[in-house]
């Protein structure tokens, strides 16, 4: 065996060693602020690795933070410009890595907004089990942008703002997002590298929605109601769609009540690896 093969070697069993042996200092952190208006408020909230809750609150607080973190490895965000109306929660962008876990523990995140503001809402999230409750606030733009999650977004009651911007930007997550009617936007944008992405079109349909939707390698399923149109515009390379019920005309697909329905999703979509599926079965 070589003599750098032995060195690596003893490197790698090195570091790992280390690795194991780091201590660890788990604190906890709990913290709000008053709501003194209801002007809008740009929030960012940068989380690493752990267990993420994000809902919304009816007491007259701006924000409620709870945080349970290693000391070691991450320092706590909880800051307010009140002048340039910016919020920024969570940990510090730098210590958004993989951390790890020992000894069963994690990190945990519990993030309350007010539901009185209107919201510009950035998600900067690493490896993250994400259960993201938007059910009555005002969210006026959102992006979500992850490394590697197990992420669940939804709308269980209709925004009463338009959604302007809704952008999902994934690496090799897997993504579910409900009830996104209620969500009030125009246009939804979700891009994903490697995992699967399930999207349940249910809830109060105001206008028709404009969705862009790539993935490079994973699954893509799509529940549409029964009495919303549905057209695909369909990229792929090696990829599959199940398209029963649609028919293809001029290019694209078209659901059998394209041209009666009173809603319509347009859906633009493209996969290199995978399968797009379309289900309008009424879910």
């Amino acid at each position: 065996m070589s003599r750098s093969v032995l060195t690596l070697g003893a490197l790698l069993v090195g570091t790992l060693g280390a690795s194991h042996v780091e201590a660890q200092s788990w604190r906890t952190l709990d913290v709000s602020r008053q709501l003194a208006d209801a002007a809008p408020v740009a929030v960012e909230i940068v989380y690493g690795t752990g267990m993420f809750g994000l809902r919304g609150t009816t007491s007259p607080l701006l924000y409620h933070m709870q945080l349970r973190y290693d000391a070691a490895r991450a320092e706590p965000r909880h800051s307010y410009d009140a002048a340039g109306r910016k919020l920024q929660l969570g940990v510090q962008k730098s210590d958004v890595r993989f951390t790890g876990r020992e000894d069963g523990e994690s990190g945990r995140l519990q993030i309350e907004l007010s539901r009185t503001t209107p919201l510009d809402l950035t998600l900067d999230l690493g490896a993250v089990e994400a259960d993201l409750d938007l059910s009555g606030l005002q969210v006026a733009r959102l992006h979500v942008e992850s490394g590697a999650s197990e992420a669940k977004l939804r709308f269980d009651s209709p925004n009463s703002v338009p959604l302007t911007t809704f952008d999902v930007s994934l690496g090799a997550a897997s993504f579910r997002g409900e009830r996104l009617a209620n969500a009030n936007a125009r246009n939804i944008r979700v891009d994903a590298g490697v995992g699967n992405v399930e999207l349940d079109f249910g809830g109060q349909w105001t206008q028709d929605i404009a969705l862009n939707v790539e993935v490079t390698f994973g699954f893509v399923t799509l529940h549409v109601p029964t009495d919303v149109g549905v057209r695909v515009a369909l990229k792929k390379m090696v990829a599959s769609f199940e398209h029963e019920g649609l028919v293809e005309r001029d290019g694209a697909w078209y659901s059998t009540n394209w041209e009666t329905a009173r809603r319509k999703l347009h859906v633009s979509a493209e996969t290199v690896f995978g399968k797009l599926s379309i289900d309008k079965t009424g879910r």
